[in-house]
């Protein structure tokens, strides 16, 4: 395989990426899913959802969306939770397995199998980046320098995560060891549904070491930051030439470069980039919900059905061949209703936050002719059938429950997404 390049990629010349996106992010739910967390000495701290767990909360996120295309990130999946052990992804977290299997890595490739019944990609959240003294790989990345330096040649302490200090990692001499390469070609080999699922999210790929954001990532090896951003760049075509999308945690973390092109999505920082074509570069627009911590109905995700109805709804809407600026009168204040586009059959979504009795909406282009509609409860579990409504001179009228949602389609079956 040639070596990447690591050349600045210059997309305004297209406002293309530079190879096609092999998914289409600005067309799906694209979230990340904490599954375990570690505590301040290594171990296991708290599990919020098992495989099996995970699974579910996909299904029920399948259902509350009505089948929703999803790009699902799994935290915490590898050794004692999240942020354990890096820079080594050689285990699975063994406290996530199934019964049924041998391995915990079983479970995990058996996960990721099962939630495309649900529309569902599942894929890793890595980090390139940080190293902790009880990583599998420590002795190792430290006598060949691959560890952040002083000048004097002594490991710089980071930023304390999760209660353990973390250190950082020069790009530049990884790669050029050829560790940077066979910690992605390790990981491909062992769960090779990554490539199926064509996406992994690397968290915090900054330029900088966070406690010094201007300075070199090792002064020991003095390589020039532009020199790291440059590995950067090769890491992600040699990910993308592994037939892999990378996503990652922010547009810019002090790099010096976006990565406009290279990089398919942001989990933070959107706003950054927010001038440029969804399909170019884009971000989960939901805020207060962009990661689940547990279930979907879980008391912590208070706001995951406002924020998906009211913004994921009509970003989606917006970026669809058959949508485009959202037609008005489909959305009001709190209260939406819509055509959901990524349904196999002409679909509307209605939403209200507080509640609305008897408010009367107009029907979309395509939908004017229709004399009734089925309407459906969305929930975590499957759609409960409500009865019928009428429409009336191409307008209809409905009464919504506080943070409620709704599913109408044509009893004819006609009509148009």
């Amino acid at each position: 395989m040639p070596e990447p390049s690591g050349e600045l990629y210059d997309y305004s010349k297209t406002m293309k990426p530079e190879r096609p996106w092999l998914l289409p992010y600005h067309q799906s739910l694209v979230y990340l899913m904490m599954l375990a967390t570690r505590d301040g000495n290594g171990k296991m701290d708290k599990c919020y959802l098992t495989f099996e767990g995970t699974l579910d909360a996909i299904r029920k996120v399948h259902n509350l969306t009505q089948g929703i295309p999803q790009i699902v990130y799994l935290i915490g999946w590898h050794h004692e939770g999240h942020d354990s052990k890096y820079p080594d992804w050689s285990e699975v977290n063994p406290h996530l397995k199934r019964k049924q299997d041998a391995t915990a890595l079983d479970s995990l490739r058996w996960l990721i199998r099962e939630a495309r019944r649900y529309r569902a990609t599942v894929s890793l959240h890595l980090n390139m980046f940080d190293a902790y003294e009880d990583s599998p790989l420590w002795d190792e990345y430290v006598a060949k320098d691959i560890i952040a330096k002083d000048i004097e040649g002594k490991v710089i302490p980071g930023k304390a995560w999760g209660g353990m200090t973390s250190y950082q990692i020069s790009y530049t001499r990884e790669w050029k060891l050829g560790l940077a390469q066979k910690r992605i070609d390790g990981l491909i080999e062992r769960v090779p549904e990554l490539v199926e699922g064509k996406t992994v999210h690397i968290d915090a790929f900054l330029g900088a070491r966070p406690l010094e954001r201007h300075g070199l990532i090792s002064p020991y090896l003095g390589y020039p930051r532009e020199q790291e951003v440059a590995t950067q760049r090769r890491i992600y075509r040699y990910w993308r030439d592994r037939g892999i999308d990378v996503t990652s945690e922010w547009p810019n973390g002090f790099r010096g470069d976006m990565f406009v092109g290279l990089q398919a999505w942001t989990w933070h920082g959107g706003e950054a980039v927010a001038h440029l074509p969804d399909d170019l570069y884009c971000s989960n627009v939901m805020e207060e919900a962009r990661e689940l911590w547990g279930q979907p109905e879980d008391e912590r995700h208070a706001a995951w059905k406002r924020e998906f109805y009211l913004k994921v709804l009509p970003w989606y809407y917006k970026n669809n061949p058959g949508g485009g600026d959202t037609p008005q009168g489909l959305i009001d204040g709190n209260d939406i209703c819509m055509p959901a586009l990524w349904c196999d059959k002409p679909t509307l979504i209605a939403y209200s936050k507080d509640g609305c009795e008897n408010k009367t909406w107009p029907l979309p282009e395509g939908w004017q002719n229709a004399r009734e509609l089925a309407i459906s409860r969305l929930s975590s579990e499957p759609s409960k059938p409500l009865g019928t409504v009428t429409v009336e001179g191409g307008r209809l009228t409905l009464s919504i429950n506080p943070d409620e949602a709704v599913m109408l389609t044509r009893t004819d079956g006609e009509g148009t997404r």
